[in-house]
């Protein structure tokens, strides 16, 4: 019943290693890209006259419509809700002085470590870069959690999705210029 078959494999296989998702990420901020990266979403930022004109929020219709207006705030509107992020977080890190010094001591402590070659010598042993990168993220961990970073990250987070889903849900997206690709969000139909 079972036959032996032989399947030629030799040959050369050439693949090429792009960079997905957070690898990427990554390598924007290794490159010093990030900042260029985040100032060219932030520049995309539509007007805030827009972003808070009242007239414009409405209950949807309907489930359908709701969806539809979600997405296409959500993509209209994504700058703004950045920035909106990025001044909620910026309010926690002044309202909380001690976290605001755990922030700027564990981004020195980064700094320093990786301005050139360090040696770090706990009795004779020799900590190699990688053990001085745990050493110095296990302090910065330590350093934010006696700060109360935790519950500011949730607060951060929290506030930042309750503020977009709301706007998402309520702002008319059928007053925003039309889309140029109507097909856009094809899994949500219009009613």
């Amino acid at each position: 019943m079972s036959e032996n078959v032989n399947i030629d494999l030799s040959g050369e296989i050439s693949a090429t290693t792009e960079k997905k998702g957070f690898q990427k990420i990554v390598q924007h901020v290794r490159s010093g890209a990030a900042p260029a990266l985040l100032m060219g979403v932030i520049a995309s930022r539509r007007p805030w006259t827009q972003f808070v004109a009242t007239d414009n929020f409405k209950v949807p219709a309907s489930i359908p419509r709701l969806s539809r207006r979600f997405y296409r705030n959500i993509e209209y509107f994504q700058a703004n809700y950045l920035v909106v992020f990025l001044g909620l977080f910026a309010y926690c890190l002044v309202t909380s002085p001690l976290l605001l010094i755990a922030m700027v001591a564990s981004f020195f402590g980064y700094r320093k470590l990786t301005s050139g070659p360090n040696t770090w010598k706990i009795g004779s042993w020799e900590l190699t870069k990688t053990q001085q990168y745990g050493v110095a993220a296990a302090g910065s961990m330590a350093l934010c959690w006696l700060a109360g970073a935790g519950a500011v990250l949730f607060w951060v987070l929290g506030a930042t999705v309750t503020v977009v889903a709301l706007h998402a849900s309520f702002f008319d997206a059928e007053t925003l210029p039309p889309s140029d690709d109507p097909e856009q969000f094809p899994m949500v139909e219009q009613v």
